[in-house]
């Protein structure tokens, strides 16, 4: 995580800031700048922006704690050094602030509303997966799966993919749909035994009420899946299936909802009794926190001398 944050202020660096290169004495000179929220969240990406700022030499202070509420107005971190390494790396350190930090805003908003049933999804933008997955955990949500590696879900596409090895055919019946369901719960747990990877999660993704009910007989007969994640469907459907589960598996086996889900109608998905919903517009649909970082003075010497001349 270090390594991809100092990748991004190179990025942004290229050949050299031409700006504070150009305009700025090669002497090194100190000065003191403050991080500021300018509206009220929650902070997120604390690490990130600590790791770009002291990579230049730089001295920083953070007075507030990743996750931590914070209203208008409040200095949540204090910076001193070299002014060349401020201003070459202000920009990416506060990219990472206020995208991270918006997450966890929104996260937080939804969260406390639904302790425990909020997560998001693995669609983030390239590259900065694992840091805003940090964000929707400073904000009280769940992340689901950080990647591929730490959890088993079988989509459409595995299933399309074992349903042609199985039945030689790119248009399948609902049984035969149901039958890859069983097949690759069967070959997912032989995986998880095999590879002693017992702490990861079997979750299945189903599209009807039939692929739901048959998952959750395998569950009972069997143990897996672990999930049950209803695809794309309406509340109503949800709630049927919810019924159905239970009726058949239980309360031992988890249910989700995901696709088509937005924090307007997340609601509708929780009364319809899933365990969990989780939805991609936490991460990609975030508006980023107002965050600044200003030189000590600057601003308020220009008040004061505006004043004076008014």
């Amino acid at each position: 995580m270090l390594s991809r944050a100092l990748l991004a202020l190179r990025d942004d660096i290229g050949n050299g800031d031409i700006t504070t290169l150009a305009t700025l004495s090669q002497v090194q000179r100190k000065e003191n700048a403050e991080i500021v929220v300018k509206e009220e969240g929650v902070l997120g990406g604390i690490f990130e922006a600590r790791a770009i700022l002291e990579a230049g030499g730089l001295k920083v202070e953070f007075l507030k704690e990743e996750g931590e509420s914070v209203e208008k107005g409040t200095v949540v971190g204090k910076v001193r050094g070299d002014v060349k390494q401020i201003l070459i790396r202000e920009r990416t350190a506060l990219d990472y602030l206020q995208i991270m930090s918006g997450i966890a805003t929104v996260c937080h908003r939804l969260a406390i509303r639904f302790p425990g049933k909020v997560a998001s999804l693995r669609k983030t933008h390239p590259g900065l997966a694992f840091s805003e997955k940090k964000g929707v955990r400073a904000g009280g949500a769940l992340t689901h799966r950080l990647g591929l590696f730490d959890g088993f879900l079988i989509k459409d596409n595995h299933l399309a993919a074992i349903g042609r090895e199985l039945f030689a055919t790119s248009e399948f019946t609902e049984e035969q749909k149901i039958s890859a369901i069983y097949e690759s719960l069967r070959r997912a747990e032989h995986y998880r035994r095999g590879h002693r990877l017992s702490r990861y999660f079997i979750e299945v993704e189903v599209e009807s009420r039939e692929q739901a009910l048959a998952a959750a007989r395998n569950h009972r007969d069997r143990g897996v899946p672990d999930m049950i994640l209803l695809d794309n469907m309406k509340p109503r459907e949800v709630e049927r299936c919810v019924k159905a589960i239970r009726e058949t598996a239980g309360p031992s086996v988890l249910i989700e909802a995901s696709g088509g889900i937005t924090i307007e109608n997340f609601e509708s998905f929780i009364n319809a009794g899933v365990d969990v919903a989780s939805m991609s517009s936490l991460t990609l649909n975030s508006r980023p926190l107002d965050i600044s970082l200003k030189l000590v003075g600057y601003k308020q010497q220009l008040k004061g001398n505006s004043s004076e001349n008014s």
